[in-house]
């Protein structure tokens, strides 16, 4: 199976000259982990302890490890901590095959941190699923190029995991040698950063590991007296997936997407060369990695972001229960205001019935006649409206956000999620369209959600960055999320939901064609991706990046630059997901 993994996921097209392929020998293991000083380790899933089989041998159970794993298995800050440990369970099961799995059912772990009774070991399957059999735990560049050096070599091909919070299984690979960044976590401050090759004024920035998450990063520019920009979940990595695939979060429209703020990044690329990459240094691979970055064109070390100084914030937070009625001239309101709330710079998540924005700009007596309108509608339904002054992004974050993002769902969360353009605001028509839209999905079971998040009042120059053009011209990011009932769903069960998924994706897409999915919270079965997630003319200036930087296509993931459609029907690395592609 390794042999034939190997075979499509090095050629991609890009090949230039033969690469011996095949299954590692000893010898190449042994000569690896003297390369990485021990730091190349065997993967077990991290129920494992819990279980009496795994991969069809007896094992010994481990009762105090499978307690933890137990009383924290719904804690994503627990999971990221370890090679094994993802977020989303089909990031390390095989989704299409429920014996290719090893995950606790919803009656054998905690749902509230405390411990679970019971000490009798699970019986049942037990496999490695999506995760790799070995894995490095990278600390420095000669880890990565030692890695590069093996694929080359042995044909074993490469996948990247930073904490793997990721809604598309593109930190995992079956047969794949795994490099694990997330001890790469080192955070510093440079209140005076020039970009290698610059000659720009300094301005106080933020180096960030690739491994290090955005909780950490938000406490450090906290102690700082600076503000990181980012997004809600503190457990996904700032320098990965983040903002190398976008990242938006409820400053966005004021201070702009993770992408654009990054001045610089360390990468070591396929060919073993350790690089920086900002406007003046390898300027092609800057532009590509910010946006379309993630595990594509090397594995990314560390990178630089602009920051700014502490401000306060007014938060806007209201509620109310929905009794079906109410909600359309809800959504009415917030589609009137919409466009005058984006020019004010507020930010942040919407649904049918609750709103949180946030503005970095004005004062508490201007948010009440900002939000009055709407504020007078939820008091109205015996809703909670909340208008407060908090000294700092920080202060925020730590008081409403926190708690929340450290708690996953214990099983497999699907999202679709799409930029919609500002026309849709602009008429009767396309507001009706949007509210249909919205209805519809609702009578499929699935709830909206609206982040008002994308980069409205950002001075962005055109073309500087791969993210999507439409994201600058989109008020809303618009989508739902679908998940299993449980790790125990059966395969026609994980089949209906990835088909609702796709049918969400198709509405929104039919909404809104010229818009765009987000890559880091896409529809894993997205139909022309390519497209979808960076536009054609982007992706067409991916493809030669990733040529120039990767000939031999040593790296590679899920519908990343480079992947072909084929490969979900002919590759079982890639039969995980693909099974559930649907056609049309």
């Amino acid at each position: 199976m390794r042999s034939i993994i190997s075979a499509f996921i090095l050629s991609l097209n890009f090949c230039t000259q033969p690469l011996v392929r095949g299954a590692p020998s000893a010898a190449d293991w042994q000569e690896l982990q003297k390369a990485v000083e021990g730091r190349l380790f065997t993967a077990e899933p991290l129920a494992r302890p819990c279980f009496s089989t795994f991969q069809g041998k007896s094992v010994e159970p481990n009762v105090e490890e499978c307690s933890t794993t137990k009383q924290h298995y719904l804690n994503s800050t627990f999971k990221t901590a370890a090679y094994a440990g993802f977020v989303h369970s089909y990031n390390e099961a095989c989704a299409s095959n429920v014996t290719d799995q090893c995950l606790l059912s919803a009656d054998t772990f905690s749902t509230n941190g405390k411990n679970t009774s019971g000490t009798a070991p699970l019986t049942g399957p037990c496999n490695l699923g999506m995760l790799s059999e070995k894995y490095i735990a990278v600390s420095r560049a000669e880890d990565v190029q030692a890695a590069f050096r093996f694929a080359h070599r042995t044909g074993m091909p490469l996948s990247v995991k930073a904490t793997g919070h990721d809604y598309a299984a593109r930190s995992s690979l079956k047969g794949s040698l795994a490099l694990w960044t997330r001890q790469l976590n080192d955070i510093a401050f440079n209140p005076s950063f020039t970009p290698v090759g610059g000659s720009s004024s300094p301005i106080a920035a933020m180096t960030v590991g690739g491994g290090a998450n955005l909780g950490e990063v938000y406490k450090f520019a906290d102690r700082h007296n600076v503000t990181f920009i980012g997004g809600s979940s503190g457990t996904v990595a700032a320098a990965g997936g983040y903002s190398l695939l976008g990242g938006h979060g409820t400053l966005t429209p004021t201070y702009g997407m993770g992408a654009d703020r990054m001045l610089e990044a360390t990468i070591v690329t396929p060919d073993g060369e350790l690089r920086i990459a900002n406007a003046h240094m390898n300027s092609d691979l800057f532009w590509a990695l910010r946006g379309a970055g993630s595990a594509t064109f090397g594995v990314v070390l560390n990178a630089t972001f602009k920051v700014e100084p502490v401000m306060p914030l007014t938060l806007a937070l209201m509620s109310f229960n929905s009794t079906g009625a109410n909600t359309g001239p809800f959504l009415s309101l917030l589609m009137k205001h919409t466009n005058i709330w984006a020019e004010e710079g507020w930010g942040g998540p919407m649904s049918m019935s609750t709103l949180a924005l946030v503005n970095p700009a004005m004062s508490v007596d201007a948010a009440k006649q900002s939000m009055k309108e709407v504020a007078d509608y939820v008091s109205a339904q015996g809703g909670t409206v909340v208008l407060e002054s908090l000294p700092s992004f920080y202060a925020f974050y730590t008081k409403y956000v926190e708690a929340a993002s450290s708690t996953g769902t214990g099983a497999a969360t699907f999202a679709t999620f799409r930029t919609l353009p500002k026309r849709l605001h602009q008429s009767e028509e396309g507001r009706a369209a949007m509210t249909k839209t919205f209805r519809d999905i609702k009578a499929a079971g699935h709830d909206t959600f609206i982040f008002q998040t994308t980069p409205n009042k950002f001075p962005y120059e055109p073309g500087s960055n791969a993210v999507h053009p439409s994201w600058r011209d989109s008020y809303w990011l618009v989508g739902t999320s679908i998940s299993w009932s449980s790790n125990d769903a059966g395969l026609e069960e994980r089949m209906r939901v990835a088909a609702a998924v796709q049918e969400v994706s198709k509405n929104l897409t039919d909404l809104a064609p010229e818009g765009s999915m987000y890559p880091n919270e896409a529809d894993p079965w997205t139909r022309n991706w390519a497209k979808e997630f960076w536009g054609e003319e982007n992706y067409a200036r991916l493809v030669q990046v990733k040529r120039k930087y990767d000939p031999h296509g040593l790296i590679g993931c899920w519908k990343c630059v480079g992947f072909e459609d084929k490969l979900m029907e002919t590759e079982s690395a890639f039969r995980c997901l693909g099974a559930f592609q649907k056609k049309r």
